[in-house]
């Protein structure tokens, strides 16, 4: 083989051991099992990220989806790639994360390319209605550039001042901002915190 032949040979070659080496699996949950070629959210997607940032139901629907939209979008464009499987996971009857999480999904993927599976998640005692969303991430970058313009309109850290706000005083939440008929509207969801409080509409 001619020098140059075998020169660029050992390029490919290191560069691919390179990649290989440097290439991370991508999980939402620690130590879960999985490969560089999934952004793997599951499982009890919305779950994870009320722990770190409280979402109460108490707060007015729209901040409740604009923050696990923005949390999960945060993670995506953070940690995973163009070309990977995502997957998204969560109880059916959370309204809000149902919501967010198929806005994420339809702006991280080509909407034709969504797939959802209806599943039995484990709850309690027993198990509740639950779903999971798949498809190739595809539009990573302008899932950032959707996460800046929100950013730029509306800060997160003022989002999560409301969201605060809410949970100290759910007589006082963002629904003040509602009109009557987003009221209305409301009482046909339910979230996990409304279930577990016997929360209903008033």
């Amino acid at each position: 083989m001619p020098l140059h032949g075998f020169l660029i040979s050992a390029c490919v070659v290191a560069l691919l051991t390179t990649f290989n080496d440097t290439a991370e699996a991508v999980a939402l949950r620690p130590n879960k099992a999985t490969d560089d070629t999934v952004c793997d959210l599951s499982p009890n997607t919305s779950r994870y990220f009320n722990g770190s940032v409280l979402i109460p139901a108490g707060a007015a629907p729209d901040d409740q989806v604009n923050a696990y939209f923005r949390l999960a979008s945060g993670f995506v464009t953070n940690n995973c790639a163009n070309g990977q499987l995502l997957i998204l996971h969560d109880m059916s009857f959370l309204a809000a994360a149902t919501s967010a999480l198929t806005q994420l999904a339809n702006a991280s993927c080509t909407a034709a390319s969504v797939s959802r599976t209806e599943i039995s998640v484990p709850f309690m005692d027993g198990t509740k209605p639950g779903f999971e969303l798949r498809c190739v991430i595809s539009k990573r970058e302008e899932l950032a550039a959707k996460l800046a313009e929100l950013e730029r309109a509306d800060p997160l850290d003022s989002l999560k001042a409301r969201l605060q706000a809410a949970a100290r005083d759910p007589s006082q939440s963002g629904r003040a901002s509602a009109t009557p008929s987003d009221k209305n509207k409301d009482c046909g969801k339910m979230t996990l915190a409304s279930l577990l409080q016997g929360g209903g509409c008033k």
